[in-house]
């Protein structure tokens, strides 16, 4: 059924030629009953409506995904904390077994830890010799890279020496690291010689050593490198950043190497590429194609997207500025908003340092979100069943008014239009109670009316005056109780029979003051002058003027 086909009963309805319309500024039978019809109509839905929202109906769609965020952040978290973990006890283990290694290679070459910084022909054979553990630990481990990094140099006296660092840097180039054949590792740092000697391929973006500067991996490891402490509680991850020389974005786990004489050697670790990341921590899009998820650190109630790494479905991108603020919830969801727009999602610490390490207080935190217009929309697909099966009940209880009340007055319409031509002693029965009633009654009346005539017409009028004034009369005695003591004492001295004149003397009031109290005398006891006061006195008195 198309809308102008429902619609087209209403126009009929209120069309000038139907009697279901305003006359006279009232509302027909009809209509009061299509109002009724429609209003209880609308109030059985807007009820149902209230206890779909009492019973959560409407928030089912909310609700579903909550759990879904729930699930999805519990399984990425727990893979990141008990995955990094494990990472950072194989960091630690490098870290020894390099150390160990490179003091067993400098004493074959007698020479002492200190020696590194002051002999650079000490550096490659050194590396050399880390060659095999570091390949086994990335061949070993979840991780798209490996490196260490010496406190030492082959050129001191190069310009910028002192920020330069020599040192190993091998990746992964498969994203998937169950491959791990020897072709897939490049070589990105460290000593031409070793690439010929062990098979590797050399990426274009190769440097012969690392660039230090203040605040990086390299600082900020070494800062902390000789507190005295084991050195699984000296270890540090690093936001994401792009590596220097290469183009992915990488986490990075950093270990420093001491000695046992507790001379600092330097820093290793593994690296954690976007790709990498992208690939474990890809939430389930089935139902949300957008949905992503979301790995850095974090501060209050302030997520640091630029230095995290996101997991996002393939084709799907994010433009996230910086820093997303957690502000609130929406349906018990937090929002995360920053300059480019307002995500929905759940997130949650990630714990990466033992309660006593130095960079224990480095928050880190895995979210579950998506952008808050699709959480809408999803929740809208959901309940728009329910509201356009709402809308129309509506629209059918609506469409449903009309006839009934037509049908059901249309016996009245009749009868009043026979009643108007013959009046009420030939009225048509209608066979409803009220309104048959009502015709009876008055017809009786008419007919008692013209039995009685003119006279008994006047006595019914004299009756009615009669009525009248004492029902005015008994407002006039109410009232009296409203009067001040001032104009009790004035109206008393009228009662009596007093002038104006005479109560002015007695009161030793001035005319003036006399007039003001007789305007408020009137005015509360609702009469317009004093004689008409008086004949309310006179019935006081049982007619015995005082005028």
């Amino acid at each position: 059924m198309a809308f102008q086909d429902i619609f087209n009963p209403i126009r009929r309805f209120l069309s000038p030629e139907s009697p279901g319309i305003f006359k006279k500024n009232s509302f027909s039978l009809s209509l009061r009953l299509f109002a009724f019809l429609a209003v209880f109509a609308a109030a059985i839905i807007l009820v149902s409506a209230l206890i779909f929202f009492s019973t959560g109906v409407f928030s089912l769609g909310l609700a579903e995904n909550r759990v879904f965020l729930e699930n999805e952040l519990a399984h990425i978290a727990g893979r990141l904390e008990n995955g990094y973990s494990v990472l950072s006890a194989e960091g630690v283990s490098l870290s020894k077994k390099l150390t160990k290694q490179i003091e067993r290679e400098l004493d074959s070459l007698g020479a002492s830890p200190e020696d590194l910084k002051k002999r650079p022909g000490l550096i490659e054979p050194v590396l050399r010799a880390l060659m095999d553990p570091l390949i086994t630990a990335l061949e070993k481990n979840v991780a798209s890279g490996v490196y260490v990094a010496l406190d030492a140099t082959v050129n001191p006296a190069a310009p910028g020496a002192e920020n330069s660092r020599a040192g190993i840097a091998i990746q992964n180039s498969e994203p998937n690291v169950l491959n791990r054949s020897a072709s897939s590792l490049h070589y990105l740092k460290g000593p031409r010689s070793l690439v010929r000697d062990w098979g590797l391929y050399m990426r274009p973006q190769w440097t012969m050593e690392f660039t230090v500067s203040p605040g990086d991996f390299w600082y900020e490891t070494m800062k902390f490198a000789r507190v005295d402490m084991d050195i699984s509680r000296l270890y540090r991850w690093v936001p994401a950043s792009v590596s220097e020389g290469d183009y992915r974005e990488v986490i990075r786990l950093c270990v420093p190497l001491r000695a046992s004489d507790g001379a600092v050697l330097g820093v290793c670790g593994f690296d954690i590429s976007d790709m990498l990341f992208k690939l474990q921590n890809v939430p389930d899009n089935s139902v949300h194609r957008r949905v992503f998820s979301l790995f850095g650190p974090v501060n209050g109630n302030f997520f640091d997207a630029s230095r995290s790494l996101i997991a996002a479905n393939q084709g799907t991108r994010f433009k996230l500025s910086g820093i997303l603020s957690i502000e609130g919830n929406r349906g018990a969801l937090p929002l995360f908003t920053d300059s480019e727009g307002r995500y929905t999602g759940l997130w949650r610490p990630v714990k990466l340092y033992p309660g006593n390490a130095v960079h224990s207080g480095q928050q880190w935190a895995a979210a579950v979100m998506m952008p808050q217009g699709d959480l809408d929309a999803y929740v809208m697909r959901r309940n728009r069943g329910i509201l356009a099966l709402l809308l129309v009940l509506l629209i059918l209880s609506v469409a449903l008014a009309i006839p009934l009340s037509r049908r059901y007055f249309t016996p009245v319409y009749r009868a009043i239009d026979r009643v108007k031509e013959k009046g009420f002693s030939d009225y048509e029965k209608t066979h409803i109670r009220e309104i048959d009633d009502l015709f009876a009654f008055l017809a009786e009346r008419d007919e008692r009316a013209a039995q009685n005539g003119a006279a008994g017409e006047a006595e019914k009028q004299n009756t009615r005056a009669a009525a009248a004034l004492t029902a005015r009369f008994n407002v006039f005695l109410k009232n009296l109780a409203t009067l001040s003591k001032a104009e009790r004492s004035v109206f008393n001295l009228y009662a009596q029979g007093h002038s104006a004149k005479e109560i002015a003397y007695t009161l030793y009031l001035s005319m003036n003051t006399i007039k003001t109290h007789n305007k408020r005398i009137y005015a509360k006891l609702g009469v317009s002058s004093r004689k008409e006061m008086m004949v309310y006195v006179d019935m006081m008195n049982g007619g015995d003027s005082h005028r």
